[in-house]
């Protein structure tokens, strides 16, 4: 009798004591935090970040979230809702995504991933054109370097005939954007542009090389635009960084097989400034979207629909963006050509806040209203400085020491025909 009271007292003592484990372990919480939202990164600098995002909500209490960076398994665990990412390399791009974690580590899902870059080291000025990055192999060939896009605008500024490269670089991973409005677009800091001044030995054989002098370079640095210029040494190898202006013979034989010699104006870094702002405040003039919104010679796709497709470019719907007439197409109106010619050459400073004090009486914008222009009432004036050569009192002033005869005589039938 007495065996068998302990077997029952065993037997009960068994069963009590599962009962208990399993009372336990339903009590175990096997419920999965909900997803940290709204993941989003800040204060880029050039090695760190900042990740802020929503908190998760869990049944017995969150204690803390784990950060995965660019799809690792390794994960940094934080207690707050946001942290800063130290040790990054400048220029890079980044990935992050976020998980919750509660007292019984059960894991959320991710959040959504943020893609974003980190800060290029700033641009600055270097001595020598080949440490700017700009072009590959060897200086003279003018071959863009990986990352470095052509491109061309349908209504070009007149140099003395000198041919043109246009060239722009973005930073790693980030383009241009949409800015609302069909001039300049929004460029991101460490931006940066450059056009280089040739002319062909002989137009009439291209294959004999060019004569390259200047290379002029626009840099987006914290905000703001610096300009610079690089100028060619007489062995075609290098260019280097120069601020004073100065003077270059040049002998060139043009499309007719006319030997000309020009003297060719190198601008200072003040004349640069003197075209390049508007109200104290430094831009560059030809990448306007109305300026890029056609067909250029590099592909057979609308150029803006070009930049678009290859990364340079967001937010444009070229259909929705004007196109500035090409002065050269006769098949235009005159008096649209007349108007984009002097929109390129001279509005940069005869416009309101440019360089031109406003009692002049000009604003040359394209889109101006003719009666708000001014032209009417110094069309003499306009002729007589686009054909004169004496320093001050051509129009333009610089970037030319010649006459352009072609956009001479469309103006004169222009300035013609408003009597």
């Amino acid at each position: 009798m007495k065996q068998l009271h302990f077997l029952f007292f065993g037997i009960f003592f068994i069963l009590f004591s599962c009962g208990k484990d399993d009372e336990t372990y339903q009590n175990i919480d096997s419920e999965n935090p909900s997803a940290p939202s709204n993941l989003v990164a800040s204060d880029e600098t050039e090695t760190s970040l900042r990740l802020t995002w929503d908190a998760s909500t869990d049944n017995i209490g969150v204690t803390g979230y784990r950060i995965y960076q660019d799809g690792n398994n390794d994960f940094t665990f934080v207690s707050q809702t946001s942290a800063v990412i130290e040790g990054l390399l400048p220029g890079n791009s980044y990935s992050f995504y976020v998980t919750a974690i509660d007292e019984e580590e059960n894991e959320s899902a991710p959040s959504n991933t943020v893609n974003t870059f980190t800060v290029d080291t700033p641009l600055s000025f270097l001595p020598l054109l080949s440490e700017m990055g700009i072009f590959s192999g060897s200086l003279s060939n003018l071959q863009p370097a990986s990352g470095v896009q052509l491109y061309e605008i349908n209504s070009t500024l007149f140099t003395d005939y000198a041919k043109k490269q246009r060239l722009i670089r973005l930073p790693a991973g980030q383009k241009m954007s949409y800015n609302n409005s069909d001039y300049l677009p929004q460029f991101p800091d460490n931006t940066l542009i450059s056009k280089t001044f040739y002319y062909f030995i002989d137009e009439t054989n291209p294959s004999l090389g060019k004569k390259i002098i200047e290379t002029r370079v626009m840099l987006k640095v914290n905000g703001a635009w610096l300009v610079g210029d690089y100028i060619w040494n007489s062995e075609q190898t290098e260019a280097t960084y120069r601020e004073s202006g100065s003077i270059e013979s040049i002998s060139y034989i043009d499309a007719s097989g006319q030997t000309q010699n020009i003297n060719y104006q190198i601008p200072s870094k003040q004349d640069c400034f003197t075209c390049h702002n508007n109200n104290s405040q430094t831009f560059p003039i030809g990448l306007k979207l109305r300026s890029l919104n056609f067909t250029p010679s590099y592909t057979s796709q609308n150029q803006l629909e070009y930049l678009t497709a290859n990364g340079f470019l967001e937010g444009v719907n070229a259909s929705n963006i004007s196109v500035l007439p090409d002065w050269t197409n006769t098949s235009l109106l005159l008096d649209d050509r007349a108007r984009a010619y002097m929109d390129v050459n001279c509005a940069h400073c005869h416009q309101p806040g440019g360089s031109v004090p406003s009692t002049f009486g000009l604003d040359l914008r394209f889109e101006t209203l003719f009666e708000n222009t001014g032209i009417y009432a110094n069309r003499g004036e306009i002729v007589a400085r686009f054909q004169s050569t004496v320093p001050t009192y051509r129009m333009p002033q610089l970037g030319r020491t010649i006459v352009h005869e072609e956009a001479l005589q469309m103006l004169d039938e222009y300035i013609e025909s408003l009597d």
